[in-house]
C-alpha cells in the first residue's frame, strides 16, 4: 500500500504534467490566412472565393470554393484564419470538410467555421462580427492555390 509521502509526490507530479500540457498542448498556426474586406450589398451574403496565405516571410494567393459570409447589408466584413498542421504548400490544396465552432448540430453558420482536411490540415476561420456568420454552401470547400480570373 502506497504511503500518504508517495501519494502526495505523485499527485503533485500528475499535477505539474497537466499544467505543462495545457502550457504546451496546444499546436501553433503554421500559417495564416487573410480574406480581402467585403462589404455586403445585400442581406443574402456573399462568396469568399479568393486570400491570401501567408507562411514565413511568403505570401500565396489562394482560391477558395464554396465558403459564404452573411449579415446585414452595408457591413463590412473581414475574414482571417490559422491553419494548423501545414507541412508542405501541397498539403492545403483539395477537399476541406467543415464543421462550426461550438455550435450546435442545428445551427449551419458561425462567426468561427473550422476546415479539416483528409492531409491534416485544419484552418480556423474567424469573422471577427458576431454579427457576421460563415458557412460553406456544402459539406465540402475546395482549396487551390492560384487567384481568380
Amino acid at each position: 500500500m502506497l504511503n500518504k509521502r508517495v501519494i502526495k509526490q505523485l499527485s503533485g507530479a500528475a499535477l505539474a504534467l497537466l499544467i505543462s500540457a495545457g502550457a504546451y498542448g496546444a499546436p501553433a498556426a503554421t500559417a495564416l490566412l487573410a480574406f480581402p474586406t467585403i462589404t455586403l450589398t445585400d442581406s443574402g451574403g456573399a462568396p469568399l472565393d479568393q486570400a491570401i496565405l501567408t507562411t514565413g516571410q511568403q505570401s500565396y494567393d489562394v482560391m477558395v470554393n464554396g465558403l459564404g459570409v452573411g449579415g446585414a447589408k452595408g457591413l463590412k466584413v473581414t475574414v482571417t484564419g490559422e491553419v494548423y498542421g501545414l507541412a508542405n504548400l501541397t498539403d492545403l490544396e483539395g477537399p476541406f470538410v467543415t464543421e462550426l465552432a461550438d455550435a450546435p448540430p442545428t445551427v449551419v453558420s458561425s462567426d468561427d467555421l473550422w476546415l479539416y482536411s483528409e492531409r491534416g490540415v485544419s484552418i480556423l476561420l474567424h469573422s471577427g462580427n458576431p454579427g457576421v456568420k460563415l458557412a460553406a454552401g456544402s459539406d465540402t470547400v475546395m482549396v487551390q492555390f492560384g487567384s481568380a480570373q
